[in-house]
């Protein structure tokens, strides 16, 4: 790392967040060095259990345990762990989103209570706070903000069939993380993270009574106030720009209106259902055939609950939910898209990430996704794991997206895994109607910096079944430039006179350029632990600066051109570790 890129990033951090990044490192350290008397601040004596416990809004996640052997296997990122006695809560050689996920635990939801008493219990006596080094996973506030509710809903539903001395252990320490949570907000990170933290201090506060309780409803009641209005867009869109983040933060809202109409806080319920009504219309239009979100940045297809269960749920509420929109244009997130009936193209032509947390964007400006006949054909790459490394830095790197690369190079300085140094900045320049489809220009100076100042600008003409792109590379010194498309795996690749025949199912698209065309192997992430090999087509345009043009057209299944099969790729899919 050098100290130039360091600098470019940490120009772009709020001064508070700096502040309270380095209060937390201190805090940290202090409390691996006496771990005792750090934790004490969030002991006291549990508040009495409200008279009505709020219940679960989301149907049980069943899916999270797995019983190949008889015995209950926790199934998360495409892996699974035992939950036999004794649960070993500290894998040495797991990631660390997949330790973070063993201790969210809501694969508690999917258990008997008998599994679900002895996993609660044998986490409250294997992962006590006064450990040096209990912040880092178990102690981690965004960890702690999901389990905390888990643990809420599942007392509430199982509270009459559970042993009254458990109830008051699970309750105790309940009350012990939230206390915690309290007093160690995600303040340095903010975005997903804070939503995560004031819906757990509001869950909390209908939980329990008394004056702990009206405390954690004042904070997590000041905590929306000021993380929606700015986390919200103008055009409903969260600001992190991630359809799957948005599905989840738009998950958060749901269970956070519902528990405030439980404790009458009417204000902070009105503003929440306020914040869904705008949230609905991306969430509707982001969402493909399939069912399932836009993979633009960081996020997985069954990431959060699936689009339709929040739409559910959020009717059931009383929140109106949206028609899709044939032509939608999202101006403020910078997604712009076209449907026809089970066909959908979506592209992206808006801003990385907000400045000061771009943990989650990617290298995808100007890029696209096409679904036809409700089927993925061109794909965004999707993220394989939040590990630092190869996987972390193919998932955000601009050449796996379908856009333009430089030499090879990111539109974006993307480090470490989460970190952005330089920017590409993006310019929607036009978006208009034609006819019953769109033409959409734009450009990104995020080349810029290269010899010759290049800008890398787009121009994308969209009908049902039928897309054209023209690439200007304007300025340069001679650096290669290509296109690249991902396709789904399931798509067949077939070379024909004038280009290429694609083909998924029923579904048949041509292919045309004048420009040479390289084929790939590539993968296709769709989920958090899942990779399955596909092809990408690489087109190249030539030197800079220069001109490029594409079209993909569907065809009917008639088609009759002569063609060569290329060579197959292997359709190879990881599968969750079983015992």
């Amino acid at each position: 790392m050098s100290l130039a890129k360091l600098l470019r990033s940490a120009r772009h951090t709020r001064a508070r967040q700096l502040v309270e990044r380095l209060r937390r490192i201190a805090r940290q350290r202090l409390h691996d060095a006496w771990p005792a008397r750090s934790a004490v601040g969030s002991r006291g004596p549990t508040p009495p259990l409200a008279s009505r416990l709020p219940r679960p809004v989301f149907a049980p996640r069943v899916e999270r345990v797995v019983t190949p052997d008889g015995r209950p296997w926790a199934a998360f990122l495409n892996v699974t762990h035992s939950l036999a006695t004794p649960i070993e809560w500290r894998p040495a050689l797991a990631p660390e989103l997949e330790r973070m996920n063993l201790h969210y635990m809501e694969y508690l939801e999917a258990l008997d209570d008998e599994h679900f008493a002895r996993a609660v219990e044998e986490w409250i006596a294997a992962e006590p706070l006064a450990r040096a080094g209990s912040w880092r996973i178990a102690w981690n506030s965004f960890v702690v903000s999901l389990r905390v509710v888990v643990w809420m809903q599942q007392v509430a539903e199982r509270r009459e069939r559970l042993a009254p001395p458990f109830v008051a252990r699970a309750v105790d320490s309940i009350a012990e993380q939230v206390r915690f949570l309290e007093t160690h907000l995600e303040l340095d990170i903010g975005g997903n993270h804070l939503i995560k933290n004031a819906k757990a201090l509001l869950w909390a506060s209908a939980f329990f009574k008394g004056p702990d309780a009206e405390r954690w409803r004042a904070l997590a009641t000041e905590l929306f106030a000021r993380e929606l209005d700015e986390q919200i867009l103008a055009d409903g869109m969260h600001y992190e720009r991630s359809p799957a983040y948005h599905a989840q933060v738009f998950a958060d809202l749901v269970e956070a209106a519902s528990v405030a109409a439980s404790v009458a806080a009417e204000p902070l319920r009105t503003r929440l259902m306020a914040a869904l009504e705008r949230m609905a219309q991306p969430l509707v239009d982001l969402t493909h055939p399939d069912g399932a979100p836009s993979l633009f940045n960081d996020g997985g297809m069954t990431m959060s609950y699936s689009p339709q269960a929040c739409l559910e749920a959020a009717r059931a509420l009383g929140v109106p939910i949206p028609a899709a929109r044939e032509r939608f244009d999202l101006p403020a997130a910078g997604y712009f898209g076209l449907r026809s009936g089970s066909s959908y193209l979506v592209a992206d032509c808006g801003a990385l990430a907000p400045d000061h947390l771009p943990a989650h964007g990617h290298g995808d400006a100007l890029a696209f996704e096409w679904s036809l006949g409700g089927k993925r054909i061109v794909v965004d790459a999707g993220v394989f794991e939040y590990e630092r490394g190869e996987w972390r830095d193919v998932s955000r790197a601009t050449r796996s997206h379908n856009t333009v690369t430089l030499d090879e190079l990111d539109q974006s300085e993307f480090w470490a895994a989460f970190r952005v140094g330089r920017r590409a900045r993006v310019r929607c320049e036009r978006f208009e109607p034609l006819g019953p489809g769109f033409v959409l220009e734009g450009s990104h100076d995020g080349y810029e910096h290269l010899a010759g100042g290049p800008i890398h600008a787009r121009r994308m003409t969209v009908s049902a079944g039928h897309v054209v792109v023209d690439d200007t590379v304007r300025g340069g010194a001679g650096q290669q430039v290509r296109a690249r498309l991902l396709f789904h795996p399931d798509v067949r690749v077939r070379r024909v006179r004038r280009g290429l025949l694609l083909q998924h199912g029923e579904v048949m698209v041509s292919l045309d350029t004048s420009s040479s065309i390289e084929l790939v192997d590539a993968h296709w992430c769709p989920d958090f632990g899942v990779r399955r090999a596909t092809v990408q087509v690489v087109i190249s345009y030539g030197a800079a600066p220069c001109t490029g043009r594409f079209s993909l057209t569907r065809v009917a299944t008639t088609h009759q051109e002569p063609f060569e099969v290329l060579a197959a790729l292997p359709q190879r899919e990881s599968t969750a570790v079983l015992p």
